[in-house]
């Protein structure tokens, strides 16, 4: 067996930061404690003084499959996973799509199939283009034999939906306590400006609380749990935080978008000014910076991580410059930008980040106990991480959100990243050989 020793890190655990020792064997962490020995003379040892060890993080929502039924670009993926795992992200999950003119478990082959060449572990959200009939058998089936235990469904897509195909769903999912997701993109809003909104799909926003209202009512009566994911607006939390005051088993991931100042290159992320005239046009309100820190210190709401890439050209190669803008940029910077507005500005504390981004996501994604916390038993997926590290980029909250718009030079960063006790990622270099991404059978959601 392979071994590791962590030595004098700052262990963020749930309930408490803890200097102590890690060992590591094979893919599982063995032991936790203080003066823990080296196992062989040959166990490499790394020295963590000063710095965080945290599991790493789980991103629900990443699509690493193809959006139709063609060939996944094996550069494109050795991409992306290159920057969830600079980012600190050792997990990630889909949603299956029917590609193909064939039943739901040949996607579900076709899907691992396209997802072999991961480099950290993923999973899969059952999802369909068309809900029928027999959609909540699929989803029963899938749970059952493939450990798919959540359910996406796309809120646009539901006013041509029969009501009682997707009762049927609810009720289904609710026997097992299975979750379903809800994404709240509003295709109109997210592709438009105001004026085109209001002018070209006058009844989009009409549509869109009219389906929510629906879902809330359906997860109360049948008390299913939902997660309602890409929250922006106060009248769609209102909705919600009214279904959880009733007893609702209801989770919330918000849209936080930031922006990274790239003026001299002319590029950034695209949403937040548009988000913020179309608010103002159909008499929505973005939550702003602070509702939303206020809101993640809770145990049901998330932070979505970047949904959209850069639109920019980028010339593929393996050293890794962190201020060079590439396709996924914010997804590479996502915890330095939280953990610099949220953690160095006191918003929230270094346990509050790890159960953000790590802990929660793992037990509503029934990952939990295998990732999402440094336990022995665990899987040995982890990030040490230099708080006091800083480079010349600045980040500030988009205009949708912010009531200010004061830029934050970056801090903090993984200056190792392990995936199932092999590192990837060591500050400068990545090493796509010590790892091998694996499906991951997945339980009912854990409810704290």
């Amino acid at each position: 067996m392979n071994y590791l020793v962590i030595k004098n890190g700052f262990v963020v655990k749930e309930s408490a930061i803890v200097t102590e020792d890690i060992l590591v064997g094979g893919n599982k962490i063995l032991q936790m404690g203080q003066h823990i020995e080296r196992p062989t003379s040959e166990t490499p040892v790394i020295d963590a003084s000063g710095k965080f060890v945290m599991p790493g993080a789980v991103d629900i929502n990443r699509h690493f499959l193809p959006r139709s039924s063609g060939e996944v670009s094996q550069e494109e993926l050795r991409r992306l996973n290159q920057a969830e795992i600079y980012n600190g992200t050792t997990s990630m999950i889909d949603a299956i799509g029917d590609f193909y003119d064939k039943n739901y478990l040949y996607n579900i082959y076709k899907a691992k199939q396209r997802a072999q060449s991961n480099l950290i572990d993923y999973s899969f959200h059952l999802t369909f283009s068309e809900l029928k009939s027999d959609v909540s058998n699929a989803f029963d089936y899938s749970y059952i034999h493939e450990g798919i235990s959540t359910f996406l469904l796309t809120l646009s897509l539901l006013e041509k939906v029969n009501v009682n195909i997707l009762e049927s769903i609810v009720k289904r999912a609710a026997s097992s306590h299975l979750l379903i997701i809800c994404d709240l993109i509003i295709p109109e809003v997210e592709k438009s400006g105001a004026e085109d909104v209001k002018m070209s799909h006058p009844l989009a926003l009409q549509h869109h609380f009219e389906a929510l209202s629906v879902l809330v009512e359906m997860g109360l009566r049948y008390k299913c749990p939902l997660m309602f994911l890409n929250v922006k607006f106060k009248e769609e939390l209102e909705m919600i935080s009214d279904g959880m005051e009733h007893g609702g088993d209801f989770f919330v991931s918000l849209s936080m978008p930031f922006s990274i100042d790239l003026s001299d290159l002319g590029s950034g992320q695209g949403g937040g000014n548009s988000l913020s005239k179309v608010a103002l046009a159909n008499s929505l309100h973005p939550l702003k910076e602070e509702e939303i820190w206020s809101l993640v210190r809770g145990k049901r709401f998330m932070v979505n991580p970047p949904l959209f890439n850069l639109a920019i050209d980028e010339s593929h190669e393996e050293v890794l410059v962190y201020n060079r803008p590439d396709k996924f940029f914010y997804m590479r910077n996502f915890l330095s930008m939280l953990y610099t507005v949220g953690v160095s500005e006191g918003n929230i504390n270094i346990m509050d980040l790890v159960d953000i981004v790590s802990a929660r996501p793992a037990k509503i994604m029934g990952l939990w106990p295998q990732k999402g916390i440094l336990q022995p038993g665990a899987d040995a997926d982890f990030v040490i991480w230099n708080p006091t590290f800083d480079r010349n980029l600045y980040c500030s909250m988009s205009n949708a959100y912010a009531t200010s718009q004061k830029k934050y030079k970056l801090k903090g960063r993984p200056d190792f990243v392990f995936v199932k006790g092999k590192m990837v990622y060591n500050g400068e270099s990545f090493y796509s050989n010590h790892s091998d991404g694996a499906f991951v059978f997945r339980t009912a959601p854990l409810i704290d």
